[in-house]
Protein backbone atom coordinates (compact mmCIF):
# COMPACT_ATOMS: atom_id res chain seq x y z
CA UNK A 1 0.00 0.00 0.00
CA UNK A 2 1.52 3.84 -1.06
CA UNK A 3 1.17 6.11 1.83
CA UNK A 4 0.31 9.61 0.56
CA UNK A 5 0.69 12.91 2.74
CA UNK A 6 -0.60 16.16 2.24
CA UNK A 7 -1.97 19.20 3.89
CA UNK A 8 -5.48 20.01 3.47
CA UNK A 9 -7.57 22.98 4.85
CA UNK A 10 -10.20 22.13 6.91
CA UNK A 11 -12.95 23.28 4.48
CA UNK A 12 -11.32 20.46 1.98
CA UNK A 13 -11.50 17.90 4.66
CA UNK A 14 -15.31 19.11 5.56
CA UNK A 15 -15.96 19.01 2.19
CA UNK A 16 -14.16 15.66 1.65
CA UNK A 17 -16.19 13.72 4.43
CA UNK A 18 -19.41 14.99 3.06
CA UNK A 19 -19.10 13.34 -0.30
CA UNK A 20 -17.53 10.07 1.39
CA UNK A 21 -21.01 10.10 3.83
CA UNK A 22 -23.11 10.90 0.72
CA UNK A 23 -21.18 8.17 -1.57
CA UNK A 24 -21.71 5.58 1.33
CA UNK A 25 -25.72 6.39 1.89
CA UNK A 26 -27.81 3.81 0.19
CA UNK A 27 -30.36 6.11 -2.74
CA UNK A 28 -33.21 5.70 -1.20
CA UNK A 29 -32.21 7.73 1.66
CA UNK A 30 -30.92 10.31 0.02
CA UNK A 31 -34.04 11.14 -1.37
CA UNK A 32 -36.08 10.79 1.83
CA UNK A 33 -36.78 13.87 3.41
CA UNK A 34 -38.27 13.49 7.19
CA UNK A 35 -41.26 15.91 7.49
CA UNK A 36 -41.40 17.30 11.66
CA UNK A 37 -43.97 16.36 13.38
CA UNK A 38 -47.14 18.26 13.87
CA UNK A 39 -47.66 20.15 17.08
CA UNK A 40 -51.13 20.49 18.16
CA UNK A 41 -54.89 20.72 16.96
CA UNK A 42 -54.14 23.34 15.23
CA UNK A 43 -51.55 22.68 12.88
CA UNK A 44 -53.08 19.04 12.72
CA UNK A 45 -56.20 20.82 11.17
CA UNK A 46 -54.49 22.74 8.75
CA UNK A 47 -52.76 19.38 7.54
CA UNK A 48 -55.70 17.60 7.26
CA UNK A 49 -57.81 20.94 5.59
CA UNK A 50 -60.16 20.42 8.56
CA UNK A 51 -61.33 22.74 11.07
CA UNK A 52 -60.10 22.54 14.51
CA UNK A 53 -62.79 21.12 16.08
CA UNK A 54 -63.06 17.97 13.54
CA UNK A 55 -59.22 17.43 14.11
CA UNK A 56 -59.57 17.61 17.56
CA UNK A 57 -62.74 15.13 17.44
CA UNK A 58 -60.62 12.97 15.20
CA UNK A 59 -57.73 12.67 18.22
CA UNK A 60 -60.46 12.48 20.76
CA UNK A 61 -62.47 9.60 18.84
CA UNK A 62 -58.73 7.71 18.52
CA UNK A 63 -59.06 7.63 15.31
CA UNK A 64 -55.53 9.57 14.83
CA UNK A 65 -52.47 8.09 16.68
CA UNK A 66 -50.51 10.93 19.03
CA UNK A 67 -48.01 11.22 21.89
CA UNK A 68 -47.68 14.08 23.97
CA UNK A 69 -44.47 16.14 25.81
CA UNK A 70 -46.01 18.36 28.45
CA UNK A 71 -48.66 20.14 26.91
CA UNK A 72 -48.25 19.81 23.30
CA UNK A 73 -49.79 17.48 21.56
CA UNK A 74 -47.24 15.53 18.64
CA UNK A 75 -48.42 13.68 15.73
CA UNK A 76 -46.66 11.33 12.98
CA UNK A 77 -47.68 12.86 9.76
CA UNK A 78 -47.11 9.67 7.98
CA UNK A 79 -48.68 8.00 10.63
CA UNK A 80 -51.89 10.97 10.04
CA UNK A 81 -51.59 9.80 6.58
CA UNK A 82 -52.06 6.03 6.90
CA UNK A 83 -55.14 7.21 9.03
CA UNK A 84 -56.94 8.95 6.45
CA UNK A 85 -56.44 6.47 3.70
CA UNK A 86 -58.11 4.16 5.41
CA UNK A 87 -60.82 6.20 7.06
CA UNK A 88 -61.51 7.17 3.28
CA UNK A 89 -61.56 4.19 1.90
CA UNK A 90 -63.80 2.81 4.57
CA UNK A 91 -66.16 6.52 3.48
CA UNK A 92 -65.77 5.54 -0.10
CA UNK A 93 -67.23 1.86 0.32
CA UNK A 94 -70.00 3.53 2.17
CA UNK A 95 -71.44 5.39 -0.56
Amino acid sequence: MQEIVTTLSKQELSEMMVEAVRAAMPSDAKKSNPQPFIKGIHELAKFLRVSPAKAQKLKNEGAIPFWQEGRTVLFNPDKVREVMEVINKKKGSHD
